[in-house]
């Protein structure tokens, strides 16, 4: 008989749930674990159902943990008292729990955000912002020097007005800016290190959660600075996109129809990546889409999407593809051939 150490690696679908499992909980989890994620879902309907099981087993587990030991139905309740008044009690197995329990709260909320709730989560910024929108909804807002802006879906604002400055901070998602003129207060939008001062204009701003921040101008002009660097001059109808931390790009032409589109609630995609489209769905709705594959991904397309009812564009794009789309639960997608 040969050692053990010479087995063959445990490759059923069930162990590979289970490393999946932790794989997922790992707080280092990026988009290309979840990329392979769908693509090791889509590849086998068995990994569906073994993946549910270990989600049930690691769910009684952290069940386990947190109910208290419970008296045998056979034992009457007077015999019971005295045993545990004279039982010293056990600080440890009670750390133990409540670790177990932090750490079932922890996955779970890992969970949530990286696979249930839309990527752009920000619990913390909608709470501390004085206007913001969820999931889907699109909010204009008039404010108090006359200027009005729209918000898009799942995006925060606060407003610093003051005696010398119109200061709006977006704390993330996208918002439309039409700016009423004021010689003695400039208007400006901060988004992380990106200043876009307003020149008698209308204009967008979207800050992504990958870290880049897109201007893109309507009417007139804008002054973006980022950081240390020299102010860049921004005209109608062109966009620029800044990432934190690198230099200034350059303006480019940008189709202001079709990027203005959001407001009208309608998506218009000309001869885009599939995850791109994919991405910009995932903005209206709760729940991940996955894509089976970095073929599949890369696949142009071109389309005009309602975003009031995003689940429907969805159905859409796979009857036009001529994909297949599996529902694991009430929030996971995945689309493939």
């Amino acid at each position: 008989m040969s050692d053990s150490s010479d087995a063959l690696p445990d490759t059923s679908p069930k162990q590979q749930a289970l490393n999946w499992l932790v794989r997922l909980r790992d707080d280092q989890l990026t988009d290309a674990d979840l990329e392979d994620f769908a693509i090791w879902l889509a590849s086998d309907p068995a990994h569906a159902d073994a993946y549910n099981l270990a989600e049930a087993l690691f769910h009684d587990m952290v069940l386990a943990g947190r109910e208290q030991p419970r008296p045998s139905s056979a034992a009457p309740i007077s015999s019971i008292r005295p045993l545990m008044r004279s039982v010293a009690p056990k600080p440890r197995k009670h750390r133990w729990r409540r670790l177990l329990g932090a750490a079932a709260i922890a996955a779970a909320w890992l969970l949530a955000t990286q696979l249930i709730l839309p990527r752009q989560a920000h619990w913390l910024d909608a709470l501390l912002s004085d206007y913001r929108t969820q999931t889907g909804e699109l909010r204009d807002i008039r404010l108090s020097d006359g200027s009005r802006l729209m918000l898009n879906t799942d995006s925060a604002i606060s407003v610093q007005f003051d005696a010398g400055l119109r200061r709006i901070v977006l704390h993330h998602g996208q918002a439309s800016f039409s700016v009423a003129p004021d010689s003695t207060r400039p208007f400006e939008v901060a988004a992380a290190d990106v200043t876009v001062r307003a020149l008698g204009t209308i204009f967008d701003v979207y800050k992504t959660d990958a870290g880049l921040t897109r201007i893109e101008v309507k009417e007139h002009a804008v002054a973006v600075s980022a950081g240390r660097e020299t102010k860049l001059e921004v005209a109608a109808g062109q966009a620029v996109e800044l990432r934190e931390g690198r230099p200034l790009a350059a303006p480019a032409p940008e189709r202001l129809d079709q990027s203005g589109a959001w407001q009208q609630r309608r998506l218009i995609i000309n001869d885009k990546p599939l995850a791109e489209l994919v991405a910009e769905l995932e903005r209206y709705r709760y729940g991940r889409i996955f894509l089976s594959d970095t073929e599949l991904a890369r696949q142009r397309v071109s389309g005009v999407f309602a975003l009031d009812d995003p689940d429907s564009a969805l159905k859409t794009l796979t009857l036009a593809l001529n994909l297949k789309s599996s529902r694991l639960g009430p929030f996971w997608t995945v689309l493939h051939r």
